[in-house]
Order: structure tokens, then C-alpha cells, then sequence
């Protein structure tokens, strides 16, 4: 059984002016350890979350979200947990032809190129049959991590995810739409934003829709409509849900 969990897989093979892709694989490690191993083609790993400990060339280090790690062909490699941690990381399988001898390296991606890397990501399809238009996100994380693409810019400020995610959530859209549309795969928007604000997705649109009800509950005439105009068409179920988020029914809230 493999010591990870695969997340999106895509076998393929993209020629373009000597280096040759061969495999994109997003990750979860499951197991402990990895035992050193090579491979007859070149390997970048980019740990995307979670810690653990890199292992190349016998040499350790210690590898979090942000670290990228290109290998050689031949050279071995390997992984152990650190932390009770299970790292999500993004692999991509390669060969460059005709080039001066490769060498392995390591550096650390700043957050801005990681948020482009998770949008681009969002765009590839987790498994199946390519199509044409599935490309150029793929050829996109290859020269970002390989260095192709210019720098992304650091002068300003990234708005927190909270302020990107929030007018999705209060059009009422499901859970998996929300991330889509936010370039993140839904457990690892979570993690963002329980990091940012303390809330996972589900929950702040609970908190969300929350506090869309009561302001509902003390301008509308009927609980119905404070029901529809917090996304709700069972009155009843919105009362059951609205006693679990507050611990009072819509009448006893509407009532103090």
C-alpha cells in the first residue's frame, strides 16, 4: 500500500523545449516514514501543508508549508513524519533533456506564489481524461515552481481570505462552490481560515446566515419570511436550525 493518499493524479506527458513532464500528483502522507528511494526521472516536491522531515542525499531538514525540493534522477530521498503531521504535498514528475548536470535544490516560496499555486491547482481536474483547456494551469504550476514565470508581485498586500470568502457565502452557495470559486480545495480552505479567524468554512456560514436571520427575525412581519430572506424554504427546519445555532427558537428570540 503507498505511504500517501492521493488527492489529484494526472498522468501525462507535455514535451516543450526539452523538458518533459511526466506526472502531476497532489498528496496526503498517511504513513510515518518513507524509506530512501530514487527514481529514474527528476522529482519536485512542494509541501503545500502540514511538517515533516525531507531527506535527501542522507542530508535532513526540517520541511513545512512553503518548502520546495527539486531532486535529481538517481538521488535518493525520503520522509518522516514530524509532529503527528500528515503534509499535503504536490509532486511533479519530470526529465529535462540536453542540460548541464542537475543538482538538488531547496527554497522556501513566499505565501503570494502558494495562493496562485492553490488557484491554478483548483483548475485541474482531480482525475480523468484531460482536455485541451485543462492545460495551461498545468503548464502554469510548472513554471512557477521551476522558475519560468516572473516573480509574483510583493508590493501590496493581499486582502485576509475572510474579506474574499465572505460576499460567497452570503449568496447562499454550497460548500464545494464556495472553494472552487475561491481557488482552494474545501478542507484546505478551512484550515485557512481557522488560522485567520477561528472558524472553519461550514461555521462561518452558520455564523454568517446567523446573523442574516436575526437582523431578518426583527424587521420582518413573519418568521417565514425571516426564513427566506436567510435562504431558508421550511420555515420549520430553519426554527430547528436556528435553536441549534443560538440555543433559543426564532419566536423566543423575536419575543426579547
Amino acid at each position: 500500500m503507498p505511504a500517501w493518499s492521493p488527492i489529484l493524479i494526472q498522468k501525462i506527458e507535455i514535451h516543450a523545449l526539452g523538458f518533459v513532464l511526466r506526472k502531476l500528483q497532489l498528496n496526503r502522507h498517511r504513513e510515518e516514514e518513507v524509506k530512501p528511494h530514487g527514481h529514474n526521472y527528476a522529482q519536485l516536491i512542494l509541501y503545500l501543508d502540514g511538517e515533516g522531515t525531507q531527506t535527501v542525499k542522507q542530508r535532513k531538514r526540517h520541511a513545512s508549508t512553503g518548502d520546495l525540493f527539486i531532486i535529481p534522477a538517481g538521488v535518493e530521498h525520503g520522509f518522516s513524519v514530524l509532529h503527528g503531521s500528515r503534509p499535503v504535498c504536490l509532486v511533479l514528475d519530470y526529465e529535462v533533456k540536453k542540460s548541464p548536470r542537475m543538482r538538488s535544490a531547496h527554497r522556501k516560496l513566499p505565501p503570494e506564489t502558494l495562493n496562485e499555486l492553490h488557484r491554478l491547482l483548483a483548475q485541474v481536474p482531480a482525475k480523468g481524461r484531460l482536455s485541451l483547456a485543462d492545460y495551461p494551469p498545468i503548464l502554469a504550476v510548472v513554471a512557477r515552481l521551476l522558475g519560468q514565470a516572473p516573480t509574483l508581485s510583493t508590493k501590496s498586500t493581499p486582502p485576509p481570505l475572510f474579506e474574499t470568502v465572505r460576499p460567497l457565502l452570503d449568496q447562499a452557495q454550497s460548500i464545494s462552490e464556495v472553494a472552487r470559486q475561491s481557488g482552494y480545495h474545501p478542507d484546505h480552505l478551512t484550515r485557512r481560515l481557522k488560522k485567520e479567524t477561528g472558524l472553519g468554512l461550514r461555521a462561518m456560514r452558520n455564523r454568517l446566515r446567523l446573523e442574516t436571520a436575526q437582523k431578518a427575525l426583527r424587521e420582518k412581519p413573519t418568521i417565514a419570511e425571516a426564513a427566506a430572506v436567510a435562504g431558508f424554504e421550511d420555515p420549520n427546519y430553519f426554527a430547528r436550525w436556528f435553536r441549534r445555532q443560538s440555543g433559543q427558537s426564532p419566536s423566543a428570540f423575536r419575543e426579547s
